[in-house]
Protein backbone atom coordinates (compact mmCIF):
# COMPACT_ATOMS: atom_id res chain seq x y z
CA UNK A 1 0.00 0.00 0.00
CA UNK A 2 1.56 3.85 -1.13
CA UNK A 3 1.58 6.08 2.04
CA UNK A 4 1.19 9.76 0.87
CA UNK A 5 3.70 11.62 2.94
CA UNK A 6 3.27 15.34 0.84
CA UNK A 7 -0.01 16.75 2.19
CA UNK A 8 1.34 19.95 0.66
CA UNK A 9 -0.54 19.54 -2.75
CA UNK A 10 -2.16 23.03 -3.37
CA UNK A 11 0.02 26.30 -4.71
CA UNK A 12 -0.40 30.27 -3.53
CA UNK A 13 2.04 32.58 -4.03
CA UNK A 14 3.95 34.59 -1.52
CA UNK A 15 3.78 38.42 -2.19
CA UNK A 16 5.86 41.18 -0.47
CA UNK A 17 4.93 43.93 0.78
CA UNK A 18 6.53 47.38 -0.78
CA UNK A 19 5.51 50.96 -0.67
CA UNK A 20 5.70 53.14 -4.06
CA UNK A 21 4.05 56.38 -4.25
CA UNK A 22 1.30 57.39 -6.56
CA UNK A 23 0.63 60.07 -8.86
CA UNK A 24 -0.54 62.42 -6.38
CA UNK A 25 2.79 61.74 -3.81
CA UNK A 26 0.67 59.64 -1.35
CA UNK A 27 2.21 56.45 -0.22
CA UNK A 28 0.51 53.25 -1.21
CA UNK A 29 1.17 49.71 -0.51
CA UNK A 30 1.90 47.25 -3.06
CA UNK A 31 2.50 43.67 -3.07
CA UNK A 32 5.15 41.78 -5.53
CA UNK A 33 5.24 38.64 -6.23
CA UNK A 34 8.23 36.97 -4.13
CA UNK A 35 7.96 33.45 -5.10
CA UNK A 36 5.59 30.27 -5.01
CA UNK A 37 5.15 28.11 -2.13
CA UNK A 38 2.80 25.28 -1.56
CA UNK A 39 0.11 24.45 1.32
CA UNK A 40 -2.28 22.94 2.93
CA UNK A 41 -5.16 23.90 3.74
CA UNK A 42 -6.47 23.66 7.73
CA UNK A 43 -9.39 24.60 9.29
CA UNK A 44 -10.06 27.39 11.88
CA UNK A 45 -10.80 26.34 15.24
CA UNK A 46 -13.32 28.26 17.82
CA UNK A 47 -10.89 29.19 19.66
CA UNK A 48 -8.86 31.01 17.11
CA UNK A 49 -12.19 32.50 15.71
CA UNK A 50 -12.71 33.83 19.10
CA UNK A 51 -9.42 35.08 20.12
CA UNK A 52 -9.14 36.65 16.72
CA UNK A 53 -12.08 38.63 17.22
CA UNK A 54 -10.99 39.85 20.86
CA UNK A 55 -7.84 41.64 18.82
CA UNK A 56 -10.14 43.17 15.74
CA UNK A 57 -8.88 40.93 13.42
CA UNK A 58 -11.01 38.14 11.20
CA UNK A 59 -9.17 35.02 10.32
CA UNK A 60 -10.90 33.79 7.45
CA UNK A 61 -8.29 30.70 6.81
CA UNK A 62 -5.30 28.98 7.71
CA UNK A 63 -2.55 27.35 5.84
CA UNK A 64 0.27 24.97 6.74
CA UNK A 65 3.41 25.21 4.36
CA UNK A 66 7.53 24.53 5.16
CA UNK A 67 9.43 26.01 7.32
CA UNK A 68 10.46 29.05 5.73
CA UNK A 69 12.37 31.75 8.14
CA UNK A 70 12.16 34.46 5.53
CA UNK A 71 8.33 35.10 6.03
CA UNK A 72 6.93 37.97 8.77
CA UNK A 73 4.10 39.02 9.52
CA UNK A 74 4.58 42.88 8.80
CA UNK A 75 6.69 42.36 4.82
CA UNK A 76 4.85 39.19 3.79
CA UNK A 77 1.46 38.25 2.02
CA UNK A 78 -0.50 35.50 0.57
CA UNK A 79 -2.36 35.38 -2.64
CA UNK A 80 -4.19 32.38 -3.54
CA UNK A 81 -6.79 32.34 -6.56
CA UNK A 82 -6.23 36.00 -7.06
CA UNK A 83 -7.23 36.61 -3.35
CA UNK A 84 -4.69 38.71 -1.45
CA UNK A 85 -4.59 37.65 2.53
CA UNK A 86 -2.53 39.58 5.28
CA UNK A 87 -0.64 36.94 7.45
CA UNK A 88 -1.58 37.80 11.04
CA UNK A 89 -0.12 34.89 13.34
CA UNK A 90 2.13 32.74 12.69
CA UNK A 91 2.86 29.29 14.49
CA UNK A 92 6.63 27.49 14.03
CA UNK A 93 7.01 23.50 14.24
CA UNK A 94 10.80 23.12 14.02
CA UNK A 95 10.79 19.76 14.53
CA UNK A 96 8.04 19.01 12.04
CA UNK A 97 9.81 21.67 9.86
CA UNK A 98 6.63 23.67 9.26
CA UNK A 99 4.67 26.71 10.01
CA UNK A 100 0.57 27.41 10.30
CA UNK A 101 -0.05 31.14 8.98
CA UNK A 102 -3.44 32.42 10.19
CA UNK A 103 -5.01 34.96 7.33
CA UNK A 104 -7.49 37.56 7.05
CA UNK A 105 -8.68 39.32 3.78
CA UNK A 106 -6.11 42.34 2.72
CA UNK A 107 -8.33 45.79 3.78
Amino acid sequence: MKRQTNNLRWKADLMQLSWDVDADDRPIKRFDKKRDIFYQDIGITAQEKYLSQQAKTDVVRRIKIRLDKSITEKESGIAIEGTLYNIVRIYTNVDAREMELSLTYVD
